[in-house]
């Protein structure tokens, strides 16, 4: 008799991607050396690779090389007040950059249908779980929104750099700014539309046709995150880092 087909769960289940997001964002903002906050941005490139995200992973180095640049750059000119300012907000997008990796890995690699059914297998009320879902979907979907508005105003012969963008701050609104705005409101109401449709206000628990549990596998890769994220914390403050 042939055994019934069954749909294989994403491996690591969802509450791991979220529990590694919320490890690596404590640890990222807890560190105070340069050299451990680079450790971490070498694992979590190594874990975007490993991902086959390696066309990401390559944009992540060079946002990272050119913001380290910057600072470098700030600090040998040392003007005053604006080497401090900038150096600063640098530094928090320096930190940052783990976390937003870690939630690209998440967010591009985990189902919708089975992060809904991992939230609702840790009790999480509807209330919570609703938003999270529209969210879910709407930061890839505005991020593609975007990309296609700066792909027709290059059509158009229109500038769309940081440095046009500067320059022209009347343009940038009236050309990027309202376009995005209406296919965003439009997106909202789709987005919420489709949830509706899927079912999500409804009281009853959800039914998911991936087999989605925490496994052993998934219990060695949170303490696998919890072990990488102390050691890097215990040398940072033990001054094995510099």
């Amino acid at each position: 008799m042939d055994k019934p087909f069954e749909f294989k769960s994403t491996k690591p289940d969802a509450r791991v991607m979220i529990f590694q997001v919320i490890v690596v964002s404590l640890t990222s903002f807890i560190l105070s050396s340069h050299m451990a906050i680079a450790i971490l941005f070498m694992i979590m490139l190594i874990l975007m690779i490993s991902h086959n995200m390696k066309d990401k992973a390559i944009q992540m180095v060079w946002r990272y090389m050119i913001l380290l640049a910057l600072y470098k750059i700030l600090d040998m000119l040392q003007i005053p007040y604006l080497t401090i300012m900038f150096n600063l907000i640098i530094l928090l997008f320096i930190r940052v950059l783990p976390a937003y990796m870690s939630s690209i890995i998440m967010l591009n690699k985990m189902p919708m249908n089975e992060m809904m059914t991992a939230l609702q297998n840790m009790y999480i009320p509807q209330m919570i779980i609703i938003p999270f879902a529209v969210v879910y979907r709407y930061v890839p979907t505005i991020i593609h929104e975007i990309n296609c508005v700066k792909v027709s105003l290059k059509m158009r012969g229109l500038n769309t750099s940081l440095i046009g963008i500067i320059i022209h701050p009347m343009k940038t609104i009236e050309n990027f700014i309202i376009p995005l705005l209406i296919r965003s409101s439009k997106i909202s109401d789709e987005l919420s539309a489709a949830s509706l449709c899927k079912g999500l206000d409804i009281a009853n628990k959800r039914t998911c046709l991936s087999d989605v549990r925490f496994q052993a596998s998934d219990a060695i890769y949170c303490l696998i995150c919890i072990i990488i994220a102390v050691s890097l914390i215990y040398m940072d403050k033990s001054g094995f880092l510099l």
